[in-house]
């Protein structure tokens, strides 16, 4: 077995169409059917079942197209580490982040970046932070800035930045804003959005969970910029980490008895390879923190 019968056996499995197979793989037909009924006769196993013109895998065929599909991945970051150490002035990074760090740290980070290497394409993807951690460790991205709070798992490496403590969020001009110190009957007398999703929401339920606390919010959302814009200039308060607010009409109020503190993070999986690509990026992260 070989990456090219990996290629194409993935390929087929994906389209199920030899033809389509042949076009997009740049090769014969009659050497993409060869290579299928091969790896089925080298191994003594059925890989697949054709009825019509759909295919079910058997058991080793699904372990074949997973582990392929792990196996071209690998063969693929190799290839992008092999160059990046040719030259860190081009390449591609890609990016994951939590709804949080988009609000803070990144935006700055992501422009010196950029400034500084202009010929380095980013990909950015903007996910819920358990999203996000498992993009990080199926290689979709190379590494993450998340929210998080504890994470212990030994596939991800994680590098804390800054902490992100959960805060009261409001209006400059809110009658809780001059107030020095917050209660929980404070946060119930007013109406409330939350975040509906990620680990914002998680800390929001221990929070509640803890000191059992009921919260009746007007609305949720899964965005933070509209929840900051919705509380903007009105009576309207959130739950919200602290590097969310950016904005300067909008103050933070720390909330009694909070939960655990947050930390605005680094992320990546524990046997990825750092390239001078990634590095001038966590570099530039804890400069601009």
């Amino acid at each position: 077995m070989n990456i090219k019968q990996m290629m194409i056996f993935k390929q087929f499995v994906e389209d199920q169409n030899v033809n389509v197979v042949a076009e997009k793989l740049n090769i014969t037909q009659p050497t993409v059917t060869f290579h299928l009924k091969n790896l089925s006769a080298a191994h003594h196993v059925p890989l697949y079942h054709k009825k019509g013109k759909l295919i079910t895998l058997t058991q080793a065929g699904q372990i074949l197209y997973q582990n392929s599909i792990k196996i071209l991945a690998l063969v693929e970051e190799t290839e992008n580490i092999l160059g990046d150490y040719n030259t860190s002035k081009r390449g591609t990074l890609r990016i994951g982040a939590s709804h949080a760090p988009i609000y803070g740290i990144l935006p700055k980070t992501l422009k010196a970046f950029m400034e500084r290497y202009p010929d380095i394409d980013i990909q950015l993807e903007v996910d819920t932070a358990p999203n996000t951690i498992q993009k990080v460790k199926h290689r979709d991205v190379e590494i993450a800035v998340i929210s998080e709070s504890g994470l212990e798992d030994h596939d991800i490496e994680i590098k804390r930045l800054l902490s992100d403590p959960l805060m009261l969020v409001m209006d400059q001009q809110h009658p809780l804003a001059d107030k020095p110190e917050i209660t929980v009957s404070d946060i119930q007398s007013y109406p409330l959005i939350i975040h509906s999703s990620g680990s914002t929401k998680e800390k929001i339920d221990e929070w509640k969970h803890t000191n059992l606390i009921q919260l009746h919010p007007v609305m949720q959302s899964n965005s933070m910029s509209s929840i900051i814009e919705t509380i903007r200039d009105s009576h309207f308060i959130s739950l919200l980490s602290a590097s969310a607010v950016t904005h300067p009409n909008i103050i933070s109020k720390a909330i009694p008895d909070a939960p655990a503190e947050r930390h605005i993070s680094i992320a990546y999986k524990s046997d990825r390879v750092i390239t001078p690509i990634i590095q001038n990026f966590i570099s530039l992260l804890y400069q601009l923190k």
